[in-house]
This record gives C-alpha cells, sequence and structure tokens, in this order.
C-alpha cells in the first residue's frame, strides 16, 4: 500500500487560536499536509478560517478551560474515529498543557496516535509571576515528566529544545523547524509610518517573557549618544502600561511608539536601521527569521533556545546575555557606529534562513505522520 494514499483522519488540538506566531505555523502546518480529512478543535473561536486552503472541519469545545473540557474532546475524537473507518488517527497538540491534557485523557483511545508539539523552552516553567502561577506551572512540569514519553512522536521546533526537553523526558524528540520564512498575514488595514532619524524595532507579545523592559533600559542609555533615535515595538500584552510608565520614568516617551493594533509587521522591518529581540525565552523565535529575510541588522538575546540557532551563534547577527541591558546598549551603540558590520551579516543570511520554510515544515511533518 501507498503509505502517501492511506486515508488519516488528523485532528489539530488548538485550545487558544490568536493572531501569533504558533498559529502561523499551525496554519502553514494544515495547509502543507497531503491527507483530506483535517478537524481543528478548539475552546476559542478560530477567527482566521480563510486562511486554511483547504476544506477544514472546525469544532469549538463547549468548555472554557482545556482541563474541562477533556472529556467532551474525547468524545468528539471518538465519534470521528468511529464515523470514518480510516486506516490512521492522529492528533496533534500543539501547548504544553493541552499535550499534557491530551495523554492523560486521550492516551486510551485505539487506534490513536497521539504528536506533541513543544513550542516553547522548557526554561518558561521556572519563570513565574505569583504563587498560583508558580503552582501552575509546576503541575505542567511534572505533567511533561510523567506523560510526554507516552505519546507517540514529540515535536520541538528548535535543535536545543529538542535537546533539553528529550533528556528531561527521556524520550526522543524530533525537531522541526517554524516555517517561518514563509509568512502567513492576517488582515492590516493599510498603515504608514514616518521614517525619522535612527528606526530601532522590535516585535512581540507585551508580556513578561518578551523583556521589553531591557530594551527600554538600554534604549535610555543609547538616547544619550544617539538623540535621533526612536524605538517603535509592535505588540499587544498585558505589559502595555508598565512599559509606558517606565518610559515616562526613564524620560524616553518621546521617542518610544507602542504599535497594538498592527498584524502584519512588514512594513516596520522595511524601515528599520536595526532589529532587536529581548525574549527570556522562546521556543524559536519567527520574528527573527523575518527581520533577516527583509535584511534587517539584528540583535538578540541569547535565550534557549532558537534564537542562537537563527543567526547560527552570531554568524547572521549579534547577541547579549538575557536581561543585560547594559550590555545590550553596547551593542546597539557599535552598530550605530558600525553599521556596515551587522548589515552585512543580515545579508549573508539569505541562504541560511531558508532552512526554514514551508517546504521543509511540509514535507517533515508529513513524513513523520507516515511512520507512526
Amino acid at each position: 500500500m501507498n503509505i502517501l494514499r492511506e486515508k488519516k483522519n488528523i485532528i489539530v488540538f488548538h485550545p487558544y487560536p490568536k493572531a501569533g506566531g504558533a498559529d502561523r505555523s499551525i496554519i502553514n502546518l494544515i495547509n502543507g499536509l497531503t491527507y483530506s480529512r483535517i478537524f481543528f478543535i478548539s475552546i476559542f473561536k478560530c477567527k482566521y478560517k480563510e486562511k486554511f486552503e483547504r476544506k477544514i472541519n472546525f469544532i469549538q469545545l463547549k468548555s472554557k478551560r482545556v482541563f474541562f473540557g477533556m472529556n467532551e474532546l474525547k468524545k468528539i475524537v471518538i465519534k470521528i474515529i468511529q464515523e470514518n473507518n480510516f486506516s490512521k488517527n492522529i492528533l496533534i497538540s500543539n501547548q504544553n498543557f493541552a499535550n499534557v491534557a491530551c495523554v492523560v485523557s486521550l492516551n486510551s483511545i485505539k487506534n490513536l496516535k497521539l504528536i506533541l508539539i513543544e513550542r516553547n523552552h522548557i526554561n518558561e516553567l521556572f519563570y513565574f509571576k505569583g504563587i498560583k502561577d508558580f503552582i501552575k506551572k509546576i503541575i505542567i512540569l511534572i505533567g511533561i515528566k510523567l506523560f510526554y514519553r507516552k505519546a507517540n512522536s514529540i515535536v520541538g521546533i528548535s535543535k536545543t529544545l529538542s535537546k533539553d526537553l528529550s533528556h528531561f523526558i527521556k524520550k526522543k524528540v524530533t525537531t522541526i523547524y517554524n516555517p517561518a520564512y514563509n509568512r502567513i498575514e492576517f488582515e492590516q488595514k493599510k498603515f504608514k509610518i514616518k521614517k525619522k532619524g535612527i528606526k530601532l524595532l522590535n516585535v512581540g507579545f507585551l508580556e513578561k517573557q518578551k523583556d521589553q523592559t531591557t530594551l527600554l533600559k538600554a534604549f535610555h542609555i543609547v538616547l544619550k549618544l544617539f538623540p535621533n533615535c526612536h524605538l517603535d515595538i509592535v505588540g499587544r500584552g498585558s505589559q502595555y502600561k508598565n512599559l509606558m510608565l517606565l518610559a515616562k520614568k526613564l524620560k524616553i516617551q518621546n521617542n518610544i511608539k507602542i504599535f497594538t493594533n498592527i498584524d502584519n509587521p512588514e512594513i516596520f522591518y522595511k524601515n528599520c536601521d536595526l532589529f532587536i529581540l529581548t525574549s527570556i525565552y522562546e521556543g524559536f523565535a519567527n520574528v527573527l527569521v523575518e527581520s533577516l529575510k527583509f535584511q534587517c541588522p539584528t540583535i538578540t538575546a541569547n535565550c534557549k533556545s532558537g534564537p542562537m540557532e537563527i543567526i547560527d551563534n552570531g554568524k547572521y547577527g549579534h547577541y547579549f546575555s538575557v536581561s543585560n541591558y547594559k550590555e545590550l546598549s553596547k551593542k546597539i551603540i557599535n552598530h550605530l557606529k558600525r553599521p556596515y558590520i551587522l548589515k552585512a551579516k543580515s545579508i549573508a543570511s539569505k541562504k541560511h534562513i531558508k532552512k526554514f520554510s514551508f517546504k521543509n515544515n511540509s514535507i517533515e511533518f508529513n513524513n513523520l505522520i507516515n511512520q507512526i
């Protein structure tokens, strides 16, 4: 039998779809699958259905929390399997808390294979805010340790992530890079920006993980030498007010703009003089690939795990120690004094970043599904 022509039910469980990097990767993943029967199950309503290039069966759970929706998910999965007498039934889960819940609730279903995608380095679970978040992350960490190994396959989106996770759970983790080179664009009204002075850029959710606080502190130092410098931050999240308060405290608010209504930042990449990523941890960091695709000179925190692989440990960009704003300010100042060095590195990355393509991602996921 030709395994490429086997009929398969592919069920993608993505609880909370939103316009982020993980969602773009999932859209590409589904568009690249070579199977006719695909289900997309979520808790929140999927608002980007038009981005899928094939027929998808969308199912929304009644529950508003993953834990309380597992019994309903199990019934739906069993029904899908019973109604379609296919040779393989595969469920792909995309977030660590959902991954653990899926293994616990679905592992007993016959004729169901589980693929878990880990999108953040395990270091994520060692950063928490308050006792409630601490308890939640400890439970997830224990769940990963106990239950991930029961899945049929586990996918990490960067080599370091996969290596460290494999060591933690004592099971092989396959690396399949995000298809970040081929960006899926969400709807965006026409938008223009004025090129005024030197433009620095950061793109990402306004959350503690992205550590834009370090960026503002470094920018405060840079402005003393380069007062015509301007910083654009593109993203939305819970830290917006805190970042604005810090900007006012540092008296740099006149040189900073935070854009919270942008889903397609292409125009910002095209007009920036330097792209900066300050994350404390990342699974991959799609925005770094995007910045290099537009040949933006790039500086990144050396966080685990994707960024250093994307810039090939400094070959295609500069890096600084996580949360070290003084070191970052020096890197920015050095670049502004000698911009040709980083610019040459970004241009040289053209061939390197094509490995993070839709084509490669599709081939590797289809091969994985055929093999399990």
